[in-house]
């Protein structure tokens, strides 16, 4: 009995690969979500007293000094450009207020992002002073997140997953170790510092539990641990806590090393955004960046409502791309192209636009390009990056799991899938990003309207492809995802339905995708 409980338990473990995909997939979609949300971060740091001097040797018991610090902590990418700020602005100290919070961060995302960068800069530096005998400069509850991101995960080397119950039913520790050069963290005079650790991830979505980071410059040893607790409303999972230790190799007590300790908990997470009223030039769909990576596309021989156009074969996606967050909006079309052609213009300007034929869809993206100026070149996706979009690190029917229900997408209810209990049927679009979206941060990818790709249709062999763009030529263009007319079968990741390009339907849209000019 024990053997075969080992063997059934090794058949449900995750392949380490497969966990680092949805593992990456998830903090693509955390680091879309997770910027320009504010916290209030409570710190307590512990440190000896006296604090290190001239004596090498501080006895066990001697008496520690307490400082406890309040602040607004935030990860923001700042407008126009690529760099991640996360910072600290301390607004209290041991119960007193140190600073006037009057509108320093909205300035903070007011000005250009050079001057932005400075800002932040400054605060960081100016809050580091409160500190007791360590400057806090990596302890970031986010940071190892990192290790898992997907451009950087080929610096690491990662081991086998491990079943840990204790933070869930299907949750697993991978330990990692950094290889690459430059690392991740730097010391003084730009010393390269390679960190190891564990990471907690859950398998079914690829969310992160706990992180655990280690790293040392020889001087000072630094552990860093965070748990994250599940957001329902976001559906990530946010800092709740983090305990870091930092031990100073040349100060010895009777039970080991001088340890400084610190304990930060996060509470009242709020979205800063800085509204601008008025919109210059045409309205562009909001973009995500999806990384590059490996899936199997199409489905296996066993999944319920197949069709034998779905044969499943390796393909890589060999550079990230963008895609657009929602289906292309009334509003958006409107904007671009002085007219709205939906059955369903009341349904308002957050619905998608439909009754869009293929050639209509490529004559609103030549307007995009045509912009002066732009930043991205727009185009349609290819089936293959739409599949890997829509799935997300995921291998199951959807990306919500082995079902989809109508509390989780807009499809006909009547109809559900593989015994799910029947759900409603709403008659028309629903507003873009009314239901959760999938672990890449795209909303509506079952549902909601059927999406054109630039794919001929045609059949598909087993063989592995690299950036497969379908057939030269062909009589139909494929389309994806399913709509609200349609049962929660059609929706699957894999399913593929056709339509010729000069077809239009009152649940026919699509989404944009783009790459940098």
């Amino acid at each position: 009995m024990v053997w075969l409980f080992a063997l059934a338990l090794l058949a449900q473990t995750p392949s380490v690969d497969e966990l680092l995909a949805r593992a990456g997939a998830y903090v693509a979609r955390f680091e879309q979500e997770f910027p320009n949300i504010v916290a209030e971060e409570r710190y307590v740091q512990v440190a000896p007293d006296p604090l290190p001097g001239t004596a090498s040797y501080v006895p066990t018991g001697a008496f520690k000094k307490r400082r406890e610090l309040v602040s607004d902590f935030l990860l923001v990418k700042v407008p126009g450009a690529d760099t991640w700020l996360p910072f600290r602005d301390v607004f209290e100290v041991d119960g007193k207020p140190v600073r006037d919070r009057q509108d320093r961060l909205t300035r903070l995302f007011l000005q250009p992002p050079p001057a932005a960068i400075d800002q932040a800069e400054r605060i960081v530096a100016d809050s580091s002073r409160y500190n007791l005998a360590i400057v806090r400069t990596i302890n970031v509850p986010t940071l190892a997140l990192l290790v898992i991101s997907p451009p950087r995960q080929a610096g690491f080397r990662f081991s086998r997953p491990k079943l840990d119950a204790s933070l869930g039913a299907d949750v697993w520790s991978v330990d990692y170790e950094e290889t690459a050069r430059p690392t991740l963290i730097k010391g003084s005079r730009n010393l390269d510092l390679p960190a190891h650790g564990r990471i907690w991830i859950e398998a079914a979505n690829g969310r992160i539990l706990r992180t655990e980071l280690h790293v040392s410059d020889g001087s000072i040893a630094t552990s860093i641990v965070t748990d994250y607790q599940r957001d329902p409303a976001s559906m990530l999972a946010i800092p709740a806590k983090m305990q870091e230790t930092y031990e100073l190799k040349r100060y010895r007590t009777q039970s080991g090393y001088m340890q400084v300790t610190g304990t930060a908990t996060y509470s009242k997470f709020r979205r800063f955004n800085v509204h601008v009223d008025e919109r210059v030039g045409p309205q562009a769909p909001e973009l995500v960046e999806i990384p590059a990576g490996r899936f199997t596309m199409g489905s296996p021989v066993d999944e319920r409502g197949r069709n034998a156009d779905e044969v499943a074969h390796e393909v890589t996606i060999s550079r990230p791309f963008f895609l657009g967050r929602y289906e292309v909006t009334q509003a958006e079309w409107t904007a671009v192209m002085g007219n709205n052609p939906s059955r369903f213009a009341d349904c308002g300007p957050r619905c998608p636009v439909e009754n869009v034929t293929f050639d209509d869809a490529h004559r609103y993206i030549g307007r995009l390009n045509a912009q002066p100026g732009a930043a991205f070149v727009y185009r349609l996706p290819t089936e293959a990056e739409w599949e890997y979009a829509c799935r997300a690190g995921t291998t199951t029917p959807f990306a919500t799991g082995a079902t989809i229900t109508t509390a989780q997408a807009n499809v006909d209810g009547r109809f559900p899938y593989a015994g799910t209990a029947a759900g409603e049927l709403r008659e028309r679009p629903t507003p873009v990003g009314t239901f959760a979206p999938n672990a890449f941060g795209l909303a509506d990818m079952h549902g909601n309207v059927w999406e054109w790709t630039s794919d001929w249709y045609g059949p598909y062999g087993a063989a592995a492809a690299r950036d497969p763009r379908g057939l030269v030529s062909g009589e139909k263009r494929v389309i994806r995802g399913g709509s609200w007319f349609f049962d929660a079968n059609s929706a699957r990741c894999a399913l593929r339905y056709t339509h010729a390009p000069v077809d239009r339907g009152f649940s026919l849209g699509f989404r944009v995708a783009a790459d940098r000019r």
